[in-house]
């Protein structure tokens, strides 16, 4: 999403900045300012509208929000889908969750607006901080918040397992986020599959049943033979 609204950003911002702008001054990519405001503006708008596919629905947009999800899941149980939004009688904890979701945003954009301007300058020392001495102190923090968390060695193996897979996912050019989504989605969809099941007395056939689902299934092979057929052409 964040590639799709930069590519908007950056279209529409040109085709205004082509209208409206002097004739000494520069063109998009061409050394414009309104060009880096324009595309990062763009980039940070879908910040608030990936949170309604994983809200509603549990797909995540980006890596991001894959993580958002994961941190509320750590925290309170908190299982991304429809169920979020549902209105009863009694406290929804989930609903709960992601209003506060909403209200961390909101004050996360005032704070950038002022502290993160006043403080914006001091803040770029950090990008002078050498890699070999600033990231073995956020490794050496991720370790301590996950020992501290669980109180056991075992999910530092762990963390360690998936980082080198992560790492070798890079390097062969897989996409981890997909994996990240199976992660995330995975346990819902193992039991909302074993309800279904149980309900129609093990039959596999009550996939077919609406042409909601169906529809769903034929958009899901027609994405995965397309993607194929381009990337096949590409080679």
């Amino acid at each position: 999403m964040h590639e799709i609204a930069v590519t908007l950003g950056y279209a529409s911002g040109g085709a205004f900045h082509r209208r409206r702008k002097a004739p000494d001054e520069p063109e998009f990519g061409k050394g414009a300012m309104q060009g880096i405001a324009a595309t990062e503006a763009a980039n940070s708008s879908v910040a608030g509208a990936n949170l309604i596919p994983v809200l509603s629905l549990g797909i995540p947009g980006n890596t991001a929000a894959v993580f958002l999800v994961l941190a509320a899941d750590s925290i309170g149980g908190f299982n991304p889908g429809p169920g979020v939004f549902r209105f009863t009688s009694d406290v929804n904890p989930e609903l709960v969750i992601a209003f506060g979701l909403f209200t961390t945003m909101v004050i996360a954009n005032i704070l950038n607006w002022t502290v993160g301007g006043v403080f914006m300058r001091c803040m770029g020392i950090m990008i002078r901080i050498p890699k070999q001495f600033l990231l073995p102190v956020v490794l050496l923090l991720t370790f301590a918040s996950l020992y501290v968390q669980q109180t056991s060695m075992a999910m530092i193996g762990f963390a360690l397992f998936f980082g080198a897979l992560g790492y070798l996912m890079i390097k062969l050019g897989v996409s981890p986020l997909p994996f990240v989504i199976a992660f995330v989605l995975g346990r819902q969809l193992e039991s909302t599959a074993r309800q279904a099941f149980s309900a129609t007395g093990g039959d596999p056939f009550f996939l077919f049943s609406s042409w909601i689902a169906v529809a769903f299934m034929a958009g899901a092979v027609a994405i995965i033979v397309i993607t194929v057929r381009k990337r096949r052409g590409s080679a």
